[in-house]
């Protein structure tokens, strides 16, 4: 009974502080439960509804392998509700529905880093909670050799109506007026440099999907395109994903292609050694507003535990950064964060901006 009036006060919290795009809000949870009384099936629902979105996060942060003979491994999820109550920090309803013996809802959750963090380490669960910088996604849709990319596009719907941001990989997808975005879909699936390069400095990203799909006869959705990637001097590379069938529509296609990106990110990201290790860098810098996006980049990092300012000047600064993981990964984690850790060969390490 504890558990079930913790459940009912918690959806009176307001959930004002996940709303940031971070990986722990859980959102779209659709809820749907049946009882003697209403206030029994919302209840009932309530509780559903934040295991599933304690199991989905869980399996956001963490690889299955990982997970095998846990209970939280996805086939047989058995967290206590107690503790996922506790590790729940505010809950937003949406879309309710209901009658005397009925509720249904959709339900947004946000959980405390801290606790689902403690969670993990006690299972001796590896995860990453630290995401990868946004990918700008262009849905074309192939309508029998007709490329669709703005208007009258369910493959574009797709992607809209999911919530992606705050996925570890967050995917954003460009305003739907042609106008605000200079690139047309047969460019795109040519792989226009100039107008790509454009459309990244537009949005502010280095990443661009360009993911063309079409409907099968069979009803399936057949997707696939490229990953392209913009470095600091400007110079584009491309990579392939798919092409694959899917059956369940435009939303699985949309669904895979985001966990397999995330599934990517945590096998680069993933830290199995906690031994920690010190390092002395210094970071270079143009002005005060690039000193404090690298400063932040290097306090945000989630391999840093430690970052201690030692000198500063008006053009760079001397610190001691003590990192757990191996040092690619670190390298890898301030670039998604728009910091270039490299070697100097007068200075040692040295940290700066990237694009």
């Amino acid at each position: 009974m504890r558990f079930l009036l913790a459940a009912l006060c918690l959806s009176l919290v307001p959930l004002a502080a996940a709303q940031a795009d971070d990986p722990y809000t859980v959102t779209g949870v659709e809820i749907d439960a049946t009882a003697d009384n209403a206030l029994q099936a919302q209840t009932r629902a309530m509780q559903q509804g934040q295991r599933v979105a304690a199991r989905r996060l869980i399996e956001r942060l963490t690889l299955a392998e990982d997970r095998v003979g846990t209970p939280l491994e996805s086939g047989a999820f058995a967290l206590d509700d107690a503790i996922i109550a506790e590790m729940i920090s505010g809950l937003q309803i949406r879309d309710e529905q209901r009658s005397g013996t009925r509720y249904l809802a959709k339900l947004d959750v946000g959980f405390h880093r801290r606790s689902v963090s403690r969670v993990l380490e006690n299972y001796g669960i590896p995860f990453v909670d630290s995401p990868a910088r946004a990918t700008l996604v262009l849905p074309v849709l192939d309508a029998g050799g007709d490329l669709v990319l703005w208007r009258d596009n369910p493959w574009r719907e797709a992607w809209q109506s999911r919530r992606f941001r705050h996925a570890l990989t967050p995917m954003t997808v460009p305003a739907a007026d042609p106008a605000m975005a200079p690139i047309t879909a047969r460019q795109a699936l040519q792989l226009d440099e100039a107008a790509l390069s454009a459309l990244a400095m537009q949005y502010g990203v280095t990443r661009i999907a360009i993911l063309r799909a079409a409907q099968q006869p069979s009803e399936a959705v057949r997707a696939g395109g490229y990953m392209v990637e913009f470095a600091q001097d400007g110079t584009m590379a491309v990579d392939t994903w798919g092409p694959m069938s899917f059956y369940g529509g435009w939303a699985e296609a949309a669904d895979f292609f985001v966990v397999d990106r995330e599934d990517a990110w945590k096998r680069q990201s993933i830290v199995r050694d906690m031994e920690e290790t010190e390092m002395r860098v210094t970071v270079l810098y143009s002005g005060i507003d690039e000193w404090r996006r690298l400063q932040t980049a290097l306090a945000r990092a989630s391999l840093v535990r430690n970052a201690q300012l030692d000198a500063l000047s008006r053009d760079g600064a001397r610190m001691t950064v003590q990192y757990r993981g191996a040092l690619d990964q670190l390298v890898s984690e301030l670039a998604e964060r728009g910091a270039a850790l490299e070697e100097h060969p007068e200075l040692g390490w040295v940290v700066l901006a990237t694009r």
